[in-house]
């Protein structure tokens, strides 16, 4: 059995169904997991925008990782009304989320002073690891989904 976009002048066609698809498949928890995430993170992010302090050797740290995370907080919202509302794009949306999540989580460790390395790498493996691993499951379960909307 091929698939519409297999087919010699029949892609267009195939383009049209997916994006008018409902995607079903791409699982209905992400709507609610990317909500909470993005709550929890705007705490954290007023946390950090009133404690945080800039004395570290690079100017304006404080600066650069709170912009940092307010991206992060737009995806993750983002990720919740793209589900909230079946678009096919909501994976393009959690593929950004693992990867930021991710660079987060590196660079906590990485850039994080002597004293504050195994706090850093606590943190990264007990929060960004989960987050980078549901939002890479939730890209892999709606691509597979994408892909059976368009084989139909």
């Amino acid at each position: 059995m091929t698939s519409d976009l297999h087919r010699p002048g029949s892609g267009a066609a195939a383009w049209r169904r997916l994006q008018s698809s409902r995607l079903e498949r791409v699982p209905r928890w992400i709507t609610w997991f990317a909500a909470c995430v993005a709550v929890g993170f705007l705490g954290w992010i007023i946390y950090l925008s009133t404690g945080m302090t800039s004395i570290v050797t690079t100017h304006h740290y404080d600066i650069a990782w709170l912009g940092f995370d307010v991206l992060e907080w737009s995806m993750v919202a983002v990720v919740a009304v793209a589900a909230w509302r079946h678009h096919w794009s909501t994976t393009i949306f959690t593929g950004i989320c693992a990867v930021m999540f991710f660079v987060d989580g590196w660079f906590d460790v990485w850039t994080s002073p002597r004293g504050a390395v195994l706090g850093a790498t606590l943190l990264a493996v007990c929060l960004e690891a989960p987050l980078v691993a549901i939002f890479t499951v939730a890209t892999i379960q709606g691509e597979r989904a994408k892909y059976v909307a368009t084989v139909r």
